[in-house]
C-alpha cells in the first residue's frame, strides 16, 4: 500500500507530524547512533514523539530494539543491561539517576543518549527510507528483544524477526481490515510491552492510520486525544474498560429510563439500535471511536456484553509476548464475550490435554541466550502456550485458564482463581482488589481494602468486617468447593505486570510473610531540579523533616484536598503545567510526579501558592446553590425531634455573631452535626448560611437536587480549586459557612487532626471563626450505626476568634483546635 506521506503520522498534543516529517526525524535520531549492525540498543523512555523516532532510528541502523518499562527500579534495569549487554540505551534525563545506578551495579557501559534532546534539533540527516517504516528487508531478522513481564519468575528476552510482526500485522489489516489508513490509533499504553507497542506503534503506522498519543492516563487527557486526534481505536487492558463501563452504567442505572433502553438494547442485540439510542456515549468519546481492542488479559464475560449493548465493540484478543502478540482475536461483527475469537490467519492451533498450542509464522526465534528455556516451549514450532482452552467446531477459541494458575482442591476439584477474584471485586464498596490462592485444602483470599471504607478501622476491625460484609454473602452465592474459608488482609498493591497481570507466584510470599503492608519500592534519589524544588515545597508545605522520592502523596505523606489544590497551584506557577487532583492521585509517589513536570512543563520559575488571589478573584461564572425558604423549616423540624430525642440543650449562643461573615468550625462525631450546629442559629440567619459536602455524599439525583436548593457546596475533588472559590464568594457575600475541620467523623471519638482549610478562608477574608464543640454525639451515633441512641447532647458555641494582619494559616488552625479541644476536656 502507498502511504501518502503528506498526511499526519504522529499527533501529540497540538502538534501534528506527518510522515515526511517523521521520516526526517528519524532520520535525526538516527545520526546519534553508531552502525548497530545487529547490535542492541535499549529504549528506557516515557511515552512520547521521542520513544518513537528512537525506535525506528534503531532499526534505520540495523540494530536490535529492546524496550524496557520507564518505571523499571535499578534492579530490574540492572538486569536486563547485563542479560543483554546492549550498545547503547535511549533514554530520558528524568531517567539518568537510576540509568547511571543500572550501569554501575551491572558493570556494562553503552551510550547514553537522550530522546528529548533531539526533538527540534537541526540536523543534516538522511531521512529514515519509508521501507523501514514498513519493515521491509531482511524478514528473518530480529527487530525486537521483549523482555517478559515475569509473572512467573525472572524475566526472559523474547527475540522477535520482522516477520513476527508483519505476520500480526497483516492479519489484522491486509486479511481482517481493523487497522488501516482511514483510522488513528491512540497511544495510551507504556509501549514496552508488545501489545501496545505493535497496536498502538508499529500497526497504526506501518497502515498509513497514523497515531495519536495520549500525555497520561487521567481521564481528561484521554477524552481531549480522542477528540482532538479523532481516535478510531484504542487499546486498552480489562481494567481500563472496566473502569469505563462502570462509570456509563452508574449513570445509566440513575434514571429508569435510560435502564429500560439498556434493557431493551440488551434483549435486541442490534448494533445499529444501541449505537442510536447509546450515540451520546460514542459522542463524548470522540465520536470516531470504531473498535477497543483489549488484551493482556480477559475481559469479564459481564463487562464485554455490558459494552456490546452500548454498542461499543470490544475486540478481546488472545496471545503472548512470544506470539509477537496475537494468537486469536475477534473479527468486527462477530463479537462474543468471553470469547478470545479465532486464530490469526497465519497461526494453526490445536488442544493437547486440554493446552492450547500454536504455531505459525509470529512464533517467535526463541529466548535470548537461554536455548534450554526456548526448547522447554518451542517444540516442532509449536509454541506451548500454557493456557487452557477449548476450540468449538468452527474455530472459535475460549481461554479457560492458565495451567499453572488452576487451583487443584485434596477432593480433585479445578478451580480457576480468576473467576473468583471478580466475584470479590464487585463488592467494591469494601474490597479494592482481591486474589484467591491455596491455603493448604482450602482457599484463602487476600483482599486490599477500598482507603475510605478502611480508613479509621484497625486491621482486626477490618478483617472481621470484611468476613461479614464480604465472604458470608460470596460463600452464600457460589459452589461449596469455590468457598473462601480465609482472609488475610493486604494494606498496599497486588503484584501486577503493567498489562495488569496477577504475578501469582508473589502471592504466597505476601501470605506467608504475615506482613499487612506492602514494603515500599526503593528508588534512586533524583537529582533533576524539578524534583528538588516539588520537594522543597512539600517539605515547607507540611513541615516535615524528611521527603523521600517513593513516598505517596495520600498513604506517606497525608495530603488531603486542599493540600493538593495547594501542590496544583504551585506547580501550575512554577512549571506552567495544569493538573487535577485526579492527575495527582494517579502518581504512585513524587518521584513520577517530578518526572512528569521535568516532561511536560512550559517553564521553571519558583512560585509560592497565591490563596489570597484564588480567594478575591472575581468568579462571575460560578453558581452557588440556591436557597430555597424550606431551609428554616427543615432545621426547625430538625430541632424539635433533637429536643426530644437527644434532649439537646446549646451553651454559648449568644457568641454566634449577629450579621455574617463568620466561620462556624465544629468537631464531627455523627452525620447529624450540621443540624446539631444548625439547631441554634437563628431562623433570619439559616438562609444566608451554607454548609460543604464531598461529592460522594451527594451521590444520587435526588441528594443533588435537595443540595443545589439548600444552601450545600459540594466539594469537587477533581476540581478543589472551584470549590473554595465557591466558599470563598459565599463569605465575600456576607454569608456564612459550617465547616468540619477534621474533613471525617471521629472514629473513637477522640478529636482528629485538623485541614487548615477554614483557616486560609478565615485569614484571607477576614473572617471570625466560632469554634463549635458538640458533646455527646459519638455516644449516641457512633460509626456504623444508622438509628441513634437516645442520648443526651449539648451544642456549645465558644467566642469567636478573628485573625489579625498577622495571623498564619497555622496559628488559626492551632487556636480553633486547642479551644474545641480544652472544651472537650472539660466535658458537658
Amino acid at each position: 500500500m502507498a502511504i501518502d506521506l503528506d498526511k499526519v503520522a504522529v499527533m501529540a498534543g497540538k502538534r501534528e507530524v506527518t510522515y515526511v516529517q517523521m521520516l526526517e526525524r528519524v532520520g535525526v535520531y538516527a545520526l546519534q547512533l553508531p552502525s548497530l549492525d545487529e547490535e542492541r540498543c535499549l529504549i528506557f523512555a516515557p511515552n512520547g514523539e521521542g520513544w518513537v523516532y528512537a525506535l525506528y532510528a534503531v532499526w534505520m541502523r540495523k540494530g536490535i530494539a529492546v524496550p524496557v518499562d520507564v518505571t523499571s527500579t535499578v534492579d530490574d534495569l540492572a538486569y536486563v543491561l547485563k542479560d543483554c549487554t546492549p550498545l547503547c540505551i535511549w533514554t530520558s534525563r528524568t531517567k539518568m539517576d537510576t540509568v547511571e545506578a543500572a550501569m554501575q551495579m551491572a558493570d556494562v557501559r553503552p551510550t547514553v543518549l537522550f530522546v528529548e534532546d533531539y526533538l527540534t534539533l537541526d540536523a543534516e540527516a538522511t531521512p529514515c527510507p519509508l521501507s523501514i517504516l514498513m519493515l521491509e528487508g531482511d524478514a528473518m531478522r530480529t527487530a525486537l528483544i521483549i523482555y517478559t513481564s515475569g509473572t512467573t519468575g525472572s524475566p526472559k528476552g523474547v527475540m522477535l524477526s520482522y516477520d513476527n510482526l508483519l505476520a500480526n500485522i497483516e492479519g489484522v489489516w491486509k486479511d481482517v481490515p481493523i487497522f488501516s489508513e482511514h483510522r488513528r490509533t491512540m497511544m495510551l499504553l507504556p509501549v514496552h510491552h508488545v501489545l501496545p507497542l505493535m497496536g498502538s506503534v508499529i500497526a497504526p503506522i506501518l497502515c498509513g492510520g497514523g497515531i495519536a498519543i495520549c500525555p497520561s492516563l487521567s481521564g481528561a487527557d484521554i477524552m481531549d486525544t480522542m477528540a482532538r486526534g479523532k481516535v478510531a481505536i484504542i487499546i486498552g487492558v480489562p481494567r481500563l474498560w472496566q473502569t469505563l463501563y462502570k462509570g456509563i452504567k452508574q449513570k445509566i442505572d440513575a434514571h429508569a429510563v435510560t435502564r429500560f433502553l439498556f434493557w431493551l438494547c440488551e434483549k435486541v442485540q442490534s448494533r445499529g439500535l444501541s449505537r442510536f439510542i447509546f450515540k451520546s456515549v460514542r459522542q463524548k468519546m470522540g465520536g470516531h471511536l470504531d473498535y477497543c481492542v483489549c488484551g493482556g488479559a480477559a475481559l469479564d464475560l459481564e463487562i464485554g456484553r455490558g459494552m456490546k449493548t452500548l454498542g461499543l465493540d470490544v475486540l478481546e484478543g488472545y496471545g503472548m509476548t512470544e506470539a509477537a502478540p496475537i494468537i486469536a482475536f475477534t473479527r468486527p461483527g462477530d463479537i462474543r464475550p468471553g470469547c478470545a475469537g479465532k486464530a490469526l490467519p497465519a497461526v494453526q492451533c490445536k488442544l493437547v490435554e486440554g493446552e492450547l498450542w500454536a504455531k505459525g509464522r509470529n512464533i517467535m526465534q526463541g529466548y535470548y541466550q537461554r536455548p534450554e528455556e526456548t526448547a522447554q516451549v518451542l517444540q516442532d514450532g509449536w509454541l506451548h502456550t500454557g493456557d487452557l482452552a477449548t476450540i468449538d467446531a468452527k474455530g472459535y477459541i475460549t481461554i479457560t485458564g492458565r495451567t499453572k494458575e488452576i487451583i487443584v482442591l485434596s477432593n480433585g476439584k479445578n478451580v480457576n482463581p480468576a473467576e473468583l477474584e471478580f466475584r470479590l471485586e464487585k463488592y467494591e464498596e469494601q474490597v479494592k482488589e482481591a486474589a484467591v490462592l491455596p491455603d493448604g485444602d482450602k482457599l484463602c483470599a487476600i483482599l486490599v481494602p477500598q482507603t475510605e471504607w478502611a480508613k479509621g478501622r484497625t486491621l482486626a476491625e477490618q478483617e472481621e468486617r470484611l468476613k461479614e460484609e464480604v465472604l458470608r454473602p460470596y460463600n452464600q452465592s457460589v459452589e461449596p468447593y469455590k468457598k473462601v474459608m480465609s482472609l488475610f488482609v493486604y494494606d498496599g498493591e497486588l503484584p501486577r505486570t503493567k498489562l495488569d497481570k496477577l504475578q501469582r507466584f508473589k502471592l504466597s510470599a505476601i501470605l506467608q510473610s504475615g506482613v499487612h503492608s506492602a514494603p515500599k519500592p526503593q528508588l534512586v534519589e533524583p537529582t533533576f531540579e524539578e524534583y528538588r524544588l516539588i520537594k522543597q515545597y512539600i517539605l515547607e508545605e507540611k513541615h516535615l523533616d524528611e521527603v523521600r522520592p517513593i513516598d505517596h502523596l495520600e498513604t506517606d505523606l497525608a495530603f488531603d484536598s486542599l493540600d493538593k489544590v495547594g501542590l496544583q497551584d504551585f506547580i501550575e506557577n512554577t512549571f506552567g503545567l495544569g493538573m487535577t487532583a485526579e492527575d495527582l492521585s494517579r502518581f504512585r509517589n513524587i518521584a513520577e510526579i517530578a518526572e512528569h513536570v521535568a516532561h511536560f512543563k512550559t517553564r521553571m520559575e519558583w512560585a509560592e501558592v497565591d490563596w489570597h488571589s484564588l480567594l478575591h478573584e472575581e468568579h462571575p461564572t460560578l453558581r452557588l446553590p440556591a436557597t430555597w425558604p424550606t431551609g428554616p423549616w427543615i432545621v426547625h423540624s430538625f430541632k424539635t425531634f433533637f429536643k426530644m430525642h437527644f434532649r439537646l440543650a446549646s451553651k454559648g449562643v449568644k457568641n454566634i455573631p449577629d450579621h455574617g461573615p463568620f466561620i462556624l468550625a465544629a468537631n464531627h462525631q455523627s452525620y447529624l452535626d450540621g443540624m446539631f450546629v444548625m439547631s441554634y442559629v437563628r431562623l433570619s440567619q439559616i438562609r444566608n448560611t451554607y454548609f460543604f459536602a464531598k461529592e460522594k455524599h451527594v451521590n444520587t439525583p435526588f441528594r443533588r437536587w435537595l443540595a443545589g436548593r439548600h444552601n450545600v457546596v459540594v466539594l469537587e475533588q477533581n476540581n478543589m480549586k472551584r470549590s473554595i472559590s465557591k466558599l470563598g464568594d459565599v463569605l465575600r457575600q456576607g454569608k456564612n459557612i459550617i465547616i468540619f475541620p477534621e474533613g471525617t467523623r471521629t472514629a473513637d471519638g477522640t478529636l482528629g487532626e485538623f485541614k487548615k482549610m477554614f483557616a486560609i478562608l478565615s485569614v484571607e477574608l477576614s473572617v471570625p471563626v466560632v469554634p463549635v464543640v458538640i458533646h455527646g454525639a459519638f455516644e449516641a451515633l457512633p460509626r456504623g450505626r444508622h438509628w441513634p441512641l437516645p442520648k443526651k447532647i449539648v451544642v456549645e458555641y465558644l467566642p469567636p476568634i478573628a485573625p489579625s494582619t498577622a495571623t498564619t494559616y497555622e496559628e488559626m488552625t492551632d487556636t480553633v483546635r486547642a479551644a474545641i479541644q480544652s472544651r472537650l476536656n472539660i466535658g458537658r
